[in-house]
């Protein structure tokens, strides 16, 4: 991977999640960018980033997993793919999928510690514990799995 594609990654999420909004914040901007910036910070590769800023495209945006594949390759993809809940999946079932991709792992605890630190500052205790609990089966999931 080169910067070059992350360069792309990040024009490609901000244009397909533009208008979207993360409480009275820009989705991109606040949401997408403070989870990548959290894999900056620990001083993830590139191959994290670049999931990082598209791992919500697939779920809530016209982008599809064979677009993503044929820019960013196949292992981008599947840890997309990973990270993108289906209609047909109970939450327990998703995470446990999520988990089974070690890059799509990593992303969703960084996205769920994003979550729970927003909904902390709003003081929605509900919501932290969600985020708590997601952060715990995606941690545990291969325990589970055996």
């Amino acid at each position: 991977m080169t910067q070059n594609k992350v360069e792309l990654a990040e024009k490609l999420s901000k244009e397909s999640h533009q208008g979207q909004k993360y409480g009275p914040h820009d989705y991109f901007d606040y949401h997408i960018k403070g989870v990548v910036n959290s894999l900056i910070e620990h001083q993830f590769s590139e191959v994290y980033i670049i999931t990082a800023l598209l791992h919500d495209s697939v779920e809530d945006t016209p982008l599809t997993l064979d677009k993503i594949e044929s820019l960013f390759g196949k292992e981008v993809r599947d840890a997309v793919d990973a990270l993108t809940k289906l209609e047909s999946e109970t939450r327990e079932e998703y995470l446990i999928r999520c988990s089974s991709n070690p890059i799509a792992r990593v992303v969703k605890l960084h996205d769920a510690a994003f979550n729970a630190h927003n909904s902390h500052k709003d003081n929605n205790h509900a919501r932290v514990d969600y985020y708590l609990q997601t952060m715990l089966a995606v941690s545990t999931a291969q325990d589970r799995l055996g």
